[in-house]
């Protein structure tokens, strides 16, 4: 997820965490703000569902829902309304939507009566129903794939084990021996998926000071052949926006995937 701006450590990627009680808030008093999400691909969409904390109090905002196939071109999908969040109804939103393919969906605030910002804690894009397939077909993976799979490292520090880098608690973490790069860690999809990005964490506490890494992604789909998927470049990893890097590159099926860290 991507917005027009952040407010301290309450960035976008927080709305697509799968977590309410964390959340995006956009710059204050500068209306209107955005906030896009990009579901990798054109989907059909029907529908959106806002989340704000479970305890907050009683607000409406006002906003608007617009939608795009190419991320150059965005059309009004929804005009803009105000809608009320209420914590009696557990502080969610369920906007309906004309249904059609979109790839990038973006919410436009330009009010909020509870705050002078744009805020959500989940943006969740829904597609319309469609049938259950039978029981012997495996529908595809979501979400972080890489989550409990099976990873290794080239060397690590102390009890700063690869597996920390795979637990889903961005207060553990894996470091590798020091001063003796390159290093690498390497992650096991178990089998070929559709990849065409990672996100990277340091634990975002600001004991953590701003450190840029540099590193390359390769990709196998196998675990012998390798391509890089994404040549090495230097990434700032920043407390003020929750020590997050996010890096794309194009979608390819790939099992194995190892990132190769070059310098800090």
């Amino acid at each position: 997820a991507t917005a027009s701006s952040s407010t301290q450590t309450y960035v976008a990627a927080n709305a697509v965490d799968g977590n309410a009680g964390s959340y995006w808030e956009s710059a204050n008093n500068a209306f209107p703000q955005t906030l896009t999400v990009d579901l990798g691909a054109a989907r059909p969409v029907d529908r959106v569902v806002l989340k704000l904390p479970a305890g907050w109090g009683s607000r409406s905002q006002t906003l608007s829902v617009l939608g795009s196939t190419d991320g150059s071109a965005y059309a009004t999908v929804k005009a803009s309304a105000a809608y009320g969040f209420d914590p009696a109804s557990g502080n969610t939103v369920s906007i309906p939507l004309p249904a059609g393919d979109r790839r990038f969906v973006r919410l436009s605030f330009t009010g909020n009566t509870g705050w002078p910002a744009g805020q959500a804690a989940e943006f969740e894009v829904y597609g319309p129903t469609t049938t259950t397939p039978p029981p012997t077909t495996t529908p595809p993976p979501s979400g972080n794939l890489a989550a409990g799979r099976p990873v290794t490292e080239t060397s690590h520090a102390d009890v700063y084990v690869a597996a920390n880098a795979v637990d889903g608690n961005a207060g553990s973490y894996w470091e590798s021996a020091n001063n003796a790069f390159p290093q690498s860690l390497t992650v096991d999809l178990g089998a070929t998926r559709q990849v065409s990005r990672i996100v990277l964490k340091l634990p975002p506490s600001s004991a953590w000071q701003t450190r840029t890494q540099t590193l390359a992604v390769l990709g196998s789909p196998d675990g012998s052949s390798y391509s890089t998927l994404k040549a090495s470049a230097g990434y700032p990893f920043d407390p003020a926006t929750g020590n997050t890097v996010t890096i794309t590159f194009p979608a390819t099926g790939q099992r194995v995937l190892p990132v190769q860290v070059s310098r800090r």
